[in-house]
């Protein structure tokens, strides 16, 4: 056991706000990080894993609900920096 505990749905460590956003198809661009860091939060600790994988797969979820955000090198450079 790895000691870690992780969320048993990747949205439940998310605020209402964003998770209704999500669920509605309507997120904004600042809840990038907070859906990447709940991915992440889901998926750390398993082998293979990077923080990146979880701000990828946030990334490509969102352009699937039709929330398709250009971000910047910088700007994604960011946001997976703050990925805890």
């Amino acid at each position: 056991m790895s000691g870690i505990v992780q969320p048993r749905k990747w949205t439940e460590t998310l605020s209402e706000d964003v998770y209704v956003r999500l669920c509605n198809c309507r997120s904004e661009k600042s809840d990038i990080l907070p859906l990447a860091q709940a991915r992440w939060d889901y998926i750390k600790g398993r082998k293979g894993w990077e923080k990146e994988d979880a701000l990828v797969s946030t990334l490509e979820l969102l352009d699937d609900n039709s929330c398709s955000f250009d971000l910047t090198c910088d700007e994604y450079d960011e946001i997976l920096g703050k990925i805890r």
